[in-house]
């Protein structure tokens, strides 16, 4: 009985300490402490639980849980965090930096911590690199007057064309004038009886023009206050642009000139007839004799100016036409010209980026069983790096088959939405055609491809058709072809939509189970028409496409 008993007890006491979790010990010095507290929470759900809260007294502080292996994120509070990945029987030490909280300065004790330390590393010289190229840019003297050049011009253009409309208008009203001087006075007398009316008229016109003027009499005042164009960066790439900007700048200067020494020089006099008009109006003069007097006056003091002007608006709206488009080429250009500075500040970052971002994948795949890989991995979208997130997810899977997240990632993985997602290679498909025979969808790898999932019932797929083989005709030469999968469930159906639509391509199949179609399971598809564009080597490059986006697509994917 005794030795029972005692057995019993050892093997109680095998069992728990072989599945007795470990706890982990995390100690940590903090550079240039300012925090008070910290506390171990989860890292990734919305509801923050906290599984520890520690002091941090001077610049130290230790933490002791019993969890499963896992990431957690240390919560040093005011959005201040850090994330790191714990695993039981851990003795881990960490040297961490207040002002930097997100970078680990060292880290003994914990393989997966390091890991996590390395990626951050190059995401952190990443945003180092994108910081300095930023200065770099910001400070670029090229960059500089492009980006002042732009702002400016653009302001400069559209104050002038505020202006020529105004001074347009002028010169119309001074037309209007002269048209009055003629039918009311043809020989320079003024019949009484047509005074009241020619006043009346005259008076519109000249405070019209007084009105229209005066935006342009201010922009001659303070254009050369606000717009300065003399520093030009002329270079012999630059030639062309200043040669335009220059016939810009004369043209401008000489319709400004033709306004300023014909119109601005009766201005005076038509504000002084407005003057004596108003005076009479105001002392209840303007009687029969007192209007005829000042129409006169009027005929006198700026008959003979209006003659003069009268139809130089015509040469002052051609010059405004042929500047308007040369306005649009200057700014353009000199946008263009700031896009080159940018670009080229651009593909110096894009190169240190692509390195940087193939060292991170090394990273990813090197260490994929481990937790520490899912802080990063999304820094790569799925849709362009589908393979990257298979094959982490399946290592991690492997060794974390119940981690909240594995999990959940395991299970989107292998849904039909994330295996025809796009950047994934295409499920194989092996249907039977019409014959009866097996198609594999492999079989045209090589080719671009589009597999279309349709039906003779589906009305909108029949209405499609037309479009498919149009892009099939013009394509198929080049390396095109489709793989048509049909929802149907009567194969006569199905053969004859085929021949009334001329689909002449030879991948057809089906295994005639409408909404029970495997096909349509295996990718999905729950609406037609569905289609999903492939590229030579089999991946799904584009989705849904239609009309003249599928030919665009199939044009690029040919390289034509």
């Amino acid at each position: 009985m005794r030795s029972k008993c005692f057995i019993t007890m050892i093997l109680v006491a095998l069992l728990t300490g072989a599945f007795a979790q470990k706890g982990t010990r995390l100690e940590a010095t903090v550079l240039n402490n300012t925090f008070t507290k910290v506390d171990l929470v989860n890292a990734y759900t919305g509801n923050q639980t906290k599984y520890a809260t520690a002091d941090i007294v001077g610049d130290r502080f230790s933490i002791d849980v019993t969890l499963p292996d896992d990431i957690y994120r240390l919560d040093f509070g005011n959005g201040a965090g850090l994330l790191l990945v714990l695993k039981s029987g851990e003795n881990i030490k960490l040297l961490l930096d207040a002002e930097n909280i997100q970078e680990i300065k060292s880290v003994t004790g914990s393989p997966s911590i390091e890991n996590m330390r390395q990626m951050a590393g190059y995401s952190l010289r990443r945003k180092a690199i994108l910081d300095s190229i930023n200065q770099a840019l910001q400070e670029d003297p090229d960059k500089k007057y492009w980006s002042s050049f732009v702002q400016d011009f653009n302001m400069f253009r559209q104050t002038n064309g505020d202006v020529d409309g105004y001074l347009e208008k002028v010169f119309s009203y001074v037309d209007t004038m002269d048209l009055i001087f003629k039918t009311y006075m043809p020989n320079g007398k003024l019949s009484g009886k047509n005074a009241r009316v020619c006043a009346d008229e005259l008076n519109k016109c000249l405070k019209k023009a007084e009105i229209s003027y005066s935006p342009f009499a201010s922009y001659l005042e303070n254009v050369d206050r606000y717009y300065n164009f003399s520093d030009s960066r002329r270079t012999a790439e630059t030639a062309s642009f200043y040669s335009e900007f220059e016939k810009y700048m004369k043209n401008l200067r000489e319709r400004h000139n033709l306004a300023e020494t014909t119109i601005g020089a009766v201005m005076p006099k038509i504000k002084g007839l407005l003057q004596n008009r108003d005076s009479l109006a105001f002392n209840n003069m303007l009687n029969v004799k007192n209007t005829s007097n000042w129409v006169k006056d009027v005929f006198n003091s700026i008959g003979i100016d209006v003659n003069n002007i009268a139809g130089k608006g015509a040469d002052y709206s051609r010059t405004v036409n042929e500047d308007a488009k040369r306005s649009d080429w200057l700014f353009t250009k000199s946008q263009e010209n700031l896009s080159a500075v940018v670009a080229k500040y651009q593909a110096a970052f894009n190169e240190s980026d692509a390195f940087l971002n193939a060292k991170l994948k090394e990273e990813i795949r090197k260490n994929k069983g481990d937790l520490s890989v899912l802080a990063f991995l999304d820094m790569f979208p799925r849709e362009q790096n589908a393979d990257l997130h298979n094959e982490v997810i399946k290592a991690l899977h492997e060794t974390y088959p119940e981690n909240l997240i594995v999990k959940e990632r395991w299970a989107a993985m292998n849904s039909p939405a994330a295996k025809t997602s796009i950047g994934s290679m295409a499920p194989e498909l092996a249907f039977p055609n019409p014959d009866g025979k097996i198609l594999k969808l492999s079989d045209l790898k090589g080719k671009v491809v589009l597999i279309d999932f349709w039906a003779s019932w589906c009305g909108p797929c029949r209405k499609e058709n037309p479009n498919v083989t149009k892009v099939y005709s013009m394509y198929h030469d080049k390396g095109f072809e489709i793989y048509s999968v049909s929802l149907d469930s009567d194969g006569n159906s199905w053969k004859r939509a085929i021949e009334q639509d001329k689909l002449v391509w030879p991948n057809h199949v089906s295994d005639l189970k409408k909404w029970q179609s495997q096909a349509a399971a295996i990718y999905g598809v729950r609406s037609i028409p569905a289609t999903f564009l492939l590229d030579k080597e089999g991946r799904i490059v584009q989705k849904n496409l239609r009309g003249a986006d599928l030919e665009r697509a199939v044009k690029q994917l040919l390289g034509e």
